[in-house]
């Protein structure tokens, strides 16, 4: 097994990778770390994942995203929405790495912020799945879209103090959010399971994991759309620890069952030999 550090030019930045890869990889798989001050160069989730992938004869790339950790550039932006910018920093290492060792194929396993970006990458041709924990699978549309912008709280703060303006601007917005459902970049990537495996993953307490409710409702009735071999290459699975965007927090054995949950799914984006899965240790909730 051969650990490999490169430095990948993007978009008048360098962005610093790990190449963990077996002598002979049937594959490559893109590791996408959420963000915060433990992901730097894929988390250490990343990190121990690599180990186990090689093991099973799969090759992988983690990164640091632009402005982070040994990267060059500047943060853009951490919205989940918005994450063209990280999607073409992934796409720069995976190109990189799949030349040098010769493989076509490629998995993606994200997590939080990494998720979007793993979805992100499903249209391409040559990816073969995406393995997501904790994805936030929602984007708020209507009036919740003023939130979280310079100055935004500034002018919903003085149009509730107005009672003409709640009236005329408010109320109208709020009557729109209500028939404006979110948006979900999940469902427009269910259109590639003819080729793809898709997974979502989410822990203990699904709610420190971006889950909703109207998530799974929007979800499996996109699925339940489908025909039935499509619908068999998606699944979305609720594990019995957690929550998954803190596995640096996590107890060993948690983190040790995470990983277990997680390989067999890669390897069967490959098409590989699934090892039978330990429900004692990982279990599933409805």
């Amino acid at each position: 097994m051969t650990r490999l550090p490169i430095f990948v030019p993007v978009a008048g930045s360098h962005v610093a990778a790990v190449v963990t890869a077996p002598a002979d990889p049937r594959g490559l798989v893109m590791l996408l770390a959420g963000t915060g001050r433990h992901n730097s160069i894929g988390s250490t989730f990343s990190a121990s994942l690599s180990e186990r992938l090689a093991a099973a004869g799969l090759a992988s790339v983690r990164l640091d995203y632009a402005g982070v950790g040994d990267s060059t550039g500047t943060v853009a932006s951490w919205t989940p929405s918005d994450v063209e910018a990280a999607a073409a920093q992934a796409r720069a290492a995976l190109c990189v790495t799949s030349d040098a060792l010769g493989v076509t194929s490629f998995a993606s396993v994200g997590t939080c912020y990494g998720s979007r970006v793993a979805l992100a990458l499903v249209p391409d041709p040559g990816c073969v799945g995406a393995i997501c924990l904790a994805p936030p699978l929602l984007d708020a549309g209507g009036a919740s879209s003023l939130h979280g912008r310079p100055g935004a709280l500034g002018v919903v703060s003085y149009l509730r103090s107005n009672a003409i303006l709640r009236r005329l601007v408010l109320a109208p917005l709020r009557a729109l959010r209500r028939v404006r459902k979110p948006r979900s970049p999940a469902v427009d990537m269910l259109e590639h399971l003819d080729r793809i495996r898709l997974v979502f993953l989410y822990g203990r307490n699904p709610e420190d994991d971006h889950y909703s409710s109207l998530a799974r409702e929007r979800i499996e009735a996109a699925v339940q759309a489908l025909p039935a071999d499509q619908q068999e290459r998606f699944e979305l699975r609720m594990l019995d620890f957690g929550p998954l965007t803190t596995f640096d927090g996590l107890r060993h054995d948690d983190q040790d069952a995470i990983l277990d949950a997680v390989v067999p799914y890669v390897r069967a984006c490959f098409d590989l030999p699934i090892e039978a899965r330990p429900e004692a240790a990982v279990g599933t909730r409805s």
